[in-house]
């Protein structure tokens, strides 16, 4: 686990290398050039470079274990929505989770890294090169989850809606139906007395800001795949959280292909956000 944990943490860090070597101040100075994968969903040529490689850097290490990956590089076939993911040790990279902040200059931007073995995420990486935060933590390691080297934990006084910072992505879909039950979803929270509500735009820094403390809960109907959460399910459980399917309140989120419904927290916290959320009825393709 140690070397896994190293390797995931050295790509992580050259990712952040080229991420910056992009970035100045303001949109009109990010030299990466732009791509529209579908709707509002965009690509850039950092997205696709990052993960060229930190997949070569796996791949070196570990030329057996498989890859998946949000663009153009990886070892093993997308499953079909909602499929499971197969036995075996994967990889499962993000090089820009939050590609439209990176395109904006805005720094809510994350490497993501996890390595998953037989379903489950063991390691995982998650750093953020405009801020220089690292976050990491390995299943069983008996040190639970670091910020730079320093020890984190979920936010252990939120309980309920009336005292959490809730962090919620609505994603790229348009759809009538997807923005009608996402704004009523945020209405019910408001209502319900929630302290405070952000949107990040990275599924990547939300879990990881759930993982210490900086947020208390994350929620989200819809992320844009498994590489947006596999490292975070590490981070915010070894710092003591719940990382549950947001369809199925106390169920804990399995990784598989395709969009999905994360709610990550203290249990405490998630159970209530998921009480006055109600089960989302919006289904994927």
């Amino acid at each position: 686990v140690c070397l896994l944990l190293e390797l995931a943490k050295s790509a992580a860090l050259k990712a952040g290398e080229i991420i910056r070597s992009y970035n100045s101040v303001g949109r009109t100075n990010n030299s990466a050039v732009v791509s529209v994968k579908s709707g509002v969903d965009l690509v850039t040529e950092a997205d696709t470079r990052v993960e060229k490689v930190v997949t070569e850097m796996i791949k070196n290490a570990f030329p057996d274990d498989m890859i998946v990956g949000e663009e153009d590089y990886a070892s093993c076939p997308s499953g079909a929505q909602g499929e499971h993911f197969p036995k075996g040790s994967i990889w499962c990279v993000d090089p820009i989770d939050g590609t439209t902040n990176f395109v904006h200059n805005y720094p809510f931007v994350a490497v993501s890294i996890g390595f998953i073995h037989d379903s489950i995420p063991r390691v995982g990486v998650v750093y953020n090169p405009f801020t220089d935060s690292l976050y990491e933590a390995a299943e069983g390691s008996g040190v639970g989850t670091l910020l730079n080297g320093n020890p984190v934990r979920v936010d252990s006084e939120a309980s309920s809606v009336q005292d959490c910072l809730l962090v919620n992505n609505i994603g790229h879909y348009r759809a009538d139906e997807f923005v009608d039950e996402s704004t009523d979803r945020v209405k019910k929270w408001l209502r319900a007395g929630l302290r405070g509500y952000r949107a990040s735009g990275s599924a990547a820094q939300n879990m990881a800001h759930v993982a210490s403390g900086q947020v208390s809960c994350y929620y989200e109907h819809g992320y844009g795949g498994p590489w947006d959460v596999c490292a975070g399910i590490v981070l915010v459980r070894e710092a003591g959280g719940v990382v549950w399917d947001a369809r199925d309140n106390g169920k804990d989120l399995e990784m598989r292909f395709g969009k999905g419904s994360v709610c990550a927290g203290g249990k405490k916290v998630v159970e209530d956000v998921l009480k006055v959320a109600g089960k989302p009825a919006f289904k994927f393709d």
